[in-house]
């Protein structure tokens, strides 16, 4: 009876123990997949903070990106019976007892790749383009804090010939120039009637030709072409519904004859993807304020190097609205204020230590305030603009670094 009880014993905690053990293994996965993904992201955000500290001091910036993250999981479990046997009649005298134990072990193994050579630094110095602009205006975030980040200036068209507001506080009145425009235009956009949409046309052509061949009208329908023809006078015209270049209105462009959308997308055509077409026309809504020019979008770098230059060098002040806009919008004095200090602040999500200070992001508590959640939000378009610039690493061979712990 003793050693039948014991085995029923024994089957009964090994099955406790690879019971315990099969339940550990998804808890165990479930919080590394989650551990792994935060601290991924914290190191993104130092990285960022680490490169304005070194702007600060106009160090040349680097970045590194972790391309994967291995973890092994070892789960181990033992069982088994403790004693001796023997022919005593005191059964005390060899006791009998169960052994189990359970153990895990994690080894993780992360490779990084230093973002160099021709194409990285070619995607951290050009400038940022059009899709990327709309892309993050349709994501809903303002665009007076896309502008301030992102644009170098505005290039505008007045009577008196071309004139440039350069974003950047030492231009001095180009500079309030520049924070004015922004501002207009983020009150159209609060007020709903700003157009951040890319022109839609039909790029047709008429020609006086022979009668199509049947297989000429097929091939052109298959390219997506549309071919009519008019018997009266005998001529062919080719055309096709085309998506044409980014345009920033305050009106609904779609509303326009087709052959004027076709004369502003050949218009933008003219300046390259990093130059936003903006037309802001008088008979709209903020007409009074007319605007026609285009936005010059800056690098991944430049950014960096504006925010660095904020510390002291050249720090952005105070710029009211101009009196002819009218809705008024969030309008911080910095774009985006990083602190520095000699001590690691509290309560600071982000930090990182640099030639023996600190810098980390200001964090303004959420309230009713115009500048409330701003730093926060810009900091996350700013993260954006760096995962959108660097992607795919896989495809440009870069010697990598694993570390294994």
């Amino acid at each position: 009876m003793r050693w039948s009880f014991l085995l029923v014993s024994l089957c009964l905690h090994l099955a406790c123990v690879f019971g315990v053990s099969g339940c550990l293994s998804p808890l165990a996965t479930h919080r590394a997949v989650l551990e792994y993904d935060r601290t991924v992201s914290y190191v993104e955000a130092d990285l960022l903070l680490l490169n304005i500290a070194r702007a600060r001091y106009h160090r040349p910036v680097h970045f590194t990106a972790v391309s994967s993250v291995a973890a092994t999981f070892d789960f181990r479990t033992d069982a088994g019976i403790r004693g001796g046997i023997g022919h005593a009649v005191d059964p005390s005298e060899y006791p009998v007892g169960l052994e189990y134990g359970m153990s895990v072990a994690e080894n993780p193994t992360i490779t990084i790749i230093p973002i160099t050579g021709e194409e990285f630094t070619r995607r951290i110095l050009q400038p940022l383009n059009e899709s990327t602009l709309k892309a993050l205006a349709h994501q809903g975030y303002e665009l007076n804090m896309l502008l301030r980040l992102m644009a170098r200036g505005f290039s505008i068209d007045e009577s008196d010939g071309r004139h440039l507001f350069i974003n950047r506080p030492s231009e001095g009145e180009g500079f309030v120039e520049f924070r004015r425009r922004a501002l207009h235009l983020a009150g159209l956009e609060k007020e709903r009637h700003l157009y951040v949409e890319p022109l839609l046309f039909n790029d047709t052509q008429t020609l006086l030709v022979r009668p199509p061949d049947p297989r000429e009208i097929v091939d052109a329908t298959e390219k997506g072409y549309r071919w009519e023809v008019n018997v009266e006078n005998g001529t062919h015209t080719v055309w096709r519904p085309t998506v044409g270049r980014l345009l920033i209105s305050n009106y609904d462009s779609k509303r326009l004859p087709n052959e004027e959308r076709r004369r502003l997308h050949l218009e933008a055509l003219q300046y390259p993807e990093s130059q936003v077409l903006v037309d802001i026309r008088p008979g709209y809504p903020g007409g009074d304020y007319p605007l026609h020019g285009t936005v010059l979008l800056r690098s991944i770098n430049a950014i960096i190097g504006f925010i660095g230059r904020d510390f002291e060098e050249d720090r952005e002040f105070a710029v009211a609205s101009d009196p002819r806009t009218h809705t008024p919008v969030r309008n911080p004095v910095h774009t985006l204020e990083v602190v520095e200090s000699l001590t690691k602040p509290e309560g600071i999500e982000f930090a990182v230590p640099f030639e023996g200070r600190y810098y980390s992001v200001k964090k303004y508590p959420a309230g009713p305030e115009t500048v409330s959640n701003w730093n926060q939000e810009s900091f996350a378009v700013l993260s954006y603009l760096f995962q959108m610039a660097v992607t795919d690493l896989s495809k440009y061979p870069t010697p990598a670094i694993a570390i294994q712990k």
